[in-house]
């Protein structure tokens, strides 16, 4: 599937200006927040966004760290490593990344850095 297609969940470290981002760019963006799920550990995070088909898009590792080393259901990670977190920097990564609208498979872990994309499965 194509980035700007991906349903998203968004963790509670995620500004509420990027989701704004998101769905007016047309992304399908839930947030934990919204849910009433903020305090939840990550492994019932990842549960609910693999439940729901959505990626989750955070700023913490420990997303992956469940996937990769425990086998923790995931349908998708997108991780955000960015020196500057600021949301207006990370949407305008966000912005470039829905541009150039990178495909990623279900399973995938996207890693996001200042100068680089990874893109990782785990199934």
């Amino acid at each position: 599937m194509k980035f700007n297609s991906v349903k998203i969940l968004a963790d509670e470290n995620i500004s509420p200006r990027i989701l704004s981002f998101l769905r007016a760019k047309g992304i399908d963006a839930a947030d934990v927040k919204e849910k009433g799920w903020q305090g939840s550990n990550d492994r019932y995070i990842l549960d609910m966004a693999y439940a729901d088909e959505r990626f989750v898009l955070t700023h913490d590792s420990d997303f992956g760290t469940l996937a990769i080393n425990e086998g923790a259901p995931c349908y998708g990670i997108i991780h955000i490593r960015l020196k500057n977190l600021k949301a207006e920097n990370v949407c305008g990564v966000l912005e470039k990344l829905l541009k150039i609208d990178i495909e990623i498979a279900k399973g995938s872990i996207v890693v996001v850095e200042d100068a680089r994309v990874r893109v990782r499965s785990v199934i």
